[in-house]
């Protein structure tokens, strides 16, 4: 029964892992569905040799964000 349920656990972390690889969902998300931490799911995508999808674009647009956010205050 424990190698089933281990089995399934496993199941979940690379059905999410693959989800988040075609960026389907967040890295949150992926966490959520797996049913893991944020810090686990990442730790677990490290583990597995997988790449980050957060780009330099993804970088400028969120200082850009932040900078319009500071701006405001």
């Amino acid at each position: 029964m424990r190698f089933i349920l281990e089995g399934i656990r496993e199941y979940k972390r690379e059905r999410a892992a693959r989800l988040y690889k075609e960026r389907r969902v967040s890295i949150d998300g992926a966490a959520e569905l797996a049913g893991l931490t944020v810090r686990e799911m990442v730790n677990y995508l490290i583990r597995k040799g997988y790449k980050s999808n957060y780009s330099y674009d993804d970088l400028e647009k969120e200082m850009a964000l932040f900078k319009k956010g500071s701006a405001i205050d």
